[in-house]
């Protein structure tokens, strides 16, 4: 099963950023102190609030939440799920893709290869840790068998992850994937071929994510199940430690 067979996947994240925001209600926000009580002051789309939130969180953290807003108190936050470190390291870093390049990578005979040329050559160029560390975890993401691809969509980042597995016993092909959207939150699944015909199972943290998604199922030329999970993680996040830390 060659990558180029999860084209329609892309489209997820060519979904319309402002139209998923407005309809998923999904905000992304960092902790700044807490005040006890399960209030917090947060860092939420530039602006400084006080927020209440239904579960303990952790300062300096970066979380999705749906936020409700009142006018008569203070915004509460609900389904909140931590943003991996990953997303972090990789925002606004100096290597991203356009959908046009990722479907033109995906569609290439190699694709780990021609990106790991590509890390390469950025990484004998670079004059800057911050950017010597990104390429690194890049490059740690292929060696462990993952590709691991930051897209950079209408001014909105986001993450895909896709690793290749096959059972020899069964002969069945699959696809691990995995997503990190600033207005989806995560969403992982496996993509499975059997006897030449190909289906996709979903998670996603938001409920209003999953009804976004099956609004759109027309995007997908096979079966696609979608579920809810909030316990969704990368396929590959690099230990810090694993990398070198040197001054360039």
């Amino acid at each position: 099963m060659n990558l180029s067979s999860i084209s329609a996947l892309v489209k997820l994240i060519s979904a319309n950023p402002a139209e998923a925001k407005a309809l998923i209600k999904l905000a992304s926000l960092e902790v700044l102190n807490s005040l006890g009580s399960g209030k917090y002051t947060i860092a939420l789309e530039n602006q400084t609030l006080t927020a209440q939130s239904e579960k303990n969180l952790s300062v300096g953290e970066k979380y999705w939440a749906q936020v409700i807003m009142s006018k008569d108190s203070k915004p509460t936050l609900t389904h909140l799920i931590k943003t991996p470190q990953l997303f972090t390291l990789l925002k606004n870093n100096a290597f991203t893709l356009t959908l046009q390049e990722l479907q033109t990578l995906l569609k290439s005979p190699k694709p780990a290869t021609v990106l790991g040329q590509q890390l390469l050559e950025m990484l004998s160029n670079t004059n800057s840790k911050e950017e010597f560390s990104t390429l690194s975890t890049l490059l740690l993401s292929l060696h462990n068998q993952t590709l691991t691809l930051p897209i950079l969509y209408r001014n909105y980042f986001s993450i895909l992850q896709l690793k290749k597995r096959y059972n020899k016993s069964s002969k069945k092909q699959f696809i691990d994937f995995y997503a990190a959207f600033e207005f989806l939150g995560p969403i992982s699944g496996l993509i499975t071929l059997e006897e030449h015909e190909i289906s996709v199972a979903l998670s996603v943290a938001f409920a209003q994510t999953k009804h976004f998604l099956e609004q759109d199922m027309n995007n997908f030329s096979y079966t696609v199940t979608i579920d809810i999970n909030e316990q969704i993680a990368p396929l590959y996040e690099a230990n810090a430690h694993t990398l070198l830390d040197i001054s360039i």
